[in-house]
């Protein structure tokens, strides 16, 4: 049954696990029973298109949906642009409908779906006219809409239709409804996956869109209506508008295209200035892409499909956050499933509802954690398991067990490559014979934006920098291409995203190492040897072949050593170089060290610290944010190192010895844990601060457990972080005189 709560002036919330057109495969079932079942089995958005993907001829499709609907099929021949007036943008894309003509007083709309409930209603209230329902499939309406309405310039471009609701409402409180409508179906449109909404210090709110991973500015609220849209949002999520002194959580829903859209609000305030909201926009249509459609290429997917067809074992995918591992377990999901499996997942939150899989959500407060979830879903026959996330002990051994009974056991892991995920469970406590036996696979990856088709203009290799040159050595530059920006893309260069990724097969001689504890170097050598690349050069062959940029690459993937000015690795010879450099003969001037970058990929001492300055490493696979930070703690006078993983920040500490440590806990070859694990084995270890785009309170804790000093997410200040340091200095008794606030 489906529940509807409509508001004449609100956003339409509709409570349904399963809205897929019931009335058209219901119709199929009672005359072709086998024909209905296999399309029920495609999980695309309709069954409209369900059928047609089973084979049903798309004129039969149509005339059943007539013959139901009692409505007449649309002829769309002469939809365009000049039928825009009749209806607004953003009820089109709510339900999925467009305008077709006028006939005397009666708008004639056409939709896939006409038995949909309240929709006429709906529609008349929405365009003021009486309207009759005319029936199209999904496909031939979306053109019609893109007929109809052609892309239009940014919300933030079009000023005049701020002025317009504002000036069209009699109150703030009608006006800032009708603009967070707009403002939502505006980030639906252009494919956002969340949105902010900043207060300002002029007392308005600036709204930005997160599209293919990037913030976007898209609009600027007055002072006027800050207030009211803020606490509008609020009602829809059912949050408490009288409380603006704690963060709240909330969700609701809203029609897009003729489907349900989730979305996730979430509230922080912000001292005396009002609070911020980020709305997470959970479209159940990323729930359906299919492996193929990621980004995988042909020999990545191959090796990964084999994995997800064996009977049991546990397969990883792994991260940072942001990286689309739930999509790719979820596509992962729909390639499993069948009508002779039984899957049921754990998650925290419930992201997207996958129909025909059981899905559990944890409570922490009613003592549902994931081990204990985990502990009853064995009991329930399972086939395929999915946890959303090993994040102790008890779950990853629970876990472990239960990929070497029998069930296939898919799960995520924060690291930044496949084989630190190793590394990772070990440390967690995972037994290394037991967890040889159950890993199977790890798929490690990251998002990269795909170039856009119609812009993209290809670009030589002698274009590029000497250092960018150097990154493509020995590859074809004959399809290199760069992002311009159009009309198509909003000036960005780039549309939607696509997975780089790194897959490792657990083959018996590496199963052999794990079970034996096998250095880094060796697990690494043996993926190798299985078929397994590197990140980099997943990404690397998607550049040559034009499907991103190499600058896109960069942004996302850290470069290897002696590429680029990048640490991407270290060797002795590389740590001895660079010993050599910041610890000549006394008096002399330093050398550059073997493939060391102006922008301190290798590491270079600040040319004015004393060299009785303290020395301190760096490790972060994110070059900007170590780039900020070494011109922070250079103003405060410290030398400081560079390494872009964990593995060569570990050879850099052992041999150079700094005196302290700031690090990244998600990190390439030797993740953030492990290496605080090395640096207190010491003899005298380092002053170890961790700061991290890690947002999981649990770790920061355990990463202090573990002897960090400090451990803070990047979301606070640099400035804080050098005064957290020097406070260090000064309760270590270190000489004063070399620290100035940056």
């Amino acid at each position: 049954m489906v529940t509807r709560s409509t508001s004449r002036t609100g956003l339409v919330s509709f409570a349904s696990d399963i809205w897929r057109d019931r009335w058209l495969l219901e119709a199929f079932r009672r005359a072709e029973e086998p024909l209905a079942e296999k399309a029920a089995q495609l999980m695309t958005d309709t069954a409209w298109e369900a059928l047609l993907g089973a084979g049903v001829p798309a004129d039969r499709v149509l005339d059943t949906a007539c013959a139901m609907a009692a409505a007449p099929a649309a002829r769309l021949a002469d939809v365009g642009p000049e039928h825009e007036p009749l209806l607004p943008r953003t009820v089109a894309y709510r339900y999925g409908v467009s305008p077709v003509r006028m006939d005397g007083n009666t708008l004639e709309v056409v939709t896939s779906n006409p038995l949909q409930l309240g929709l006429e209603e709906d529609l008349a209230f929405a365009s003021g006219r009486r309207v009759r329902l005319s029936v199209a499939g999904p496909a031939d309406i979306r053109d019609a809409m893109q007929r109809v309405y052609p892309e239009t310039p940014a919300v933030l471009d079009a000023p005049e239709q701020l002025a317009r609701i504002i000036h069209n409402q009699n109150a703030p409180q009608g006006a800032a409804v009708e603009l967070a409508n707009h403002v939502l179906g505006e980030a639906l449109n252009r494919g956002a996956s969340d949105i902010h909404i900043e207060p300002r210090h002029d007392g308005g709110l600036l709204v930005r869109f997160r599209v293919d991973g990037v913030l976007q500015d898209a609009l600027q609220v007055p002072a006027e209506l800050a207030s009211s849209i803020t606490s509008r949002l609020k009602v829809t999520a059912n949050l408490d508008i009288s409380d603006r002194v704690r963060p709240q959580d909330g969700r609701a829903s809203t029609m897009f295209a003729g489907r349900s859209v989730d979305l996730r609000v979430s509230t922080l305030p912000l001292g005396g200035m009002g609070e911020k909201i980020v709305i997470r926009v959970l479209d159940s249509k990323v729930s359906t892409i299919d492996l193929g459609a990621l980004g995988f290429t042909p020999a990545e997917l191959h090796r990964f499909q084999r994995m997800l067809a064996q009977p049991e074992g546990m397969i990883l995918v792994t991260g940072p956050t942001g990286s689309g591992k739930t999509t790719t377990l979820y596509s992962a999901l729909r390639f499993v499933q069948s009508p002779a499996n039984n899957i049921v997942t754990v998650e925290d939150p419930i992201e997207y509802r996958l129909p025909g899989i059981n899905q559990v959500q944890t409570n922490d407060k009613a003592g549902l954690d994931f081990a204990a979830a985990l502990r009853s879903i064995l009991r329930q026959d399972p086939d395929v398991v999915l946890v959303g996330e090993v994040r102790d002990r008890e779950t990853s051994d629970i876990a472990v067990k239960a990929s070497m009974t029998g069930h296939l056991v898919l799960s995520t892991l924060h690291t930044n490559d496949a084989i630190s995920a190793v590394s990772r469970l070990t440390d967690i406590g995972v037994d290394t014979a037991s967890l040889s036996a159950a890993l199977k696979c790890v798929v490690a990856q990251r998002l990269v934006r795909r170039l856009c088709k119609e812009c993209g203009k290809t670009v030589a290799l002698a274009d590029l920098s000497m250092d960018q040159q150097r990154l493509l050595f020995g590859k074809s530059a004959a399809n290199l291409r760069q992002a311009v920006g159009c009309r198509a893309c909003r000036g960005t260069g780039y549309r939607g995203r696509m997975v780089v990724a790194e897959v490792l097969i657990v083959t018996p001689d590496l199963q052999r190492a794990i079970a034996r504890g096998a250095d880094v170097r060796e697990l690494i050598r043996l993926g190798a040897e299985g078929g397994m690349r590197s990140l980099w050069d997943a990404g690397i062959d998607r550049v040559v072949a034009g499907a991103t940029s190499l600058h896109e690459l960069l942004d996302n993937v850290a470069a290897p050593i002696g590429e680029g000015g990048e640490t991407g690795g270290g060797t002795q010879a590389d740590v001895d170089a660079l010993l050599a450099t910041l610890l000549g003969p006394k008096g002399s001037k330093p050398a550059p060290a073997a493939g060391a970058a102006s922008d301190g990929g290798q590491g270079q001492a600040h040319p004015t610290a004393s060299a009785s300055a303290p020395r301190v490493l760096l490790v972060d696979d994110d070059r900007m944010e170590r780039q900020n930070l070494k011109r922070a703690l250079e103003r405060d006078g410290y030398r400081v190192i560079e390494a872009a993983d964990g593995e060569a920040g570990m050879l850099y500490a052992r041999r150079l010895k700094p005196e302290y440590v700031i690090c990244e806990l998600v990190l390439p070859r030797l993740d953030g844990i492990a290496l605080i694990q090395s640096l207190m084995a010491e003899a005298e270890p380092p002053v170890v601060l961790v700061r991290t785009a890690q947002g999981d309170a649990s770790m920061l804790e355990w990463a202090r457990e573990l002897g960090a000093s400090e451990a803070m997410a990047k979301s606070i200040d640099l400035r804080t972080l050098c005064s957290r340091l020097r406070e260090l200095r000064r309760s270590s008794h270190e000489p004063a005189g070399v620290g100035t606030a940056p």
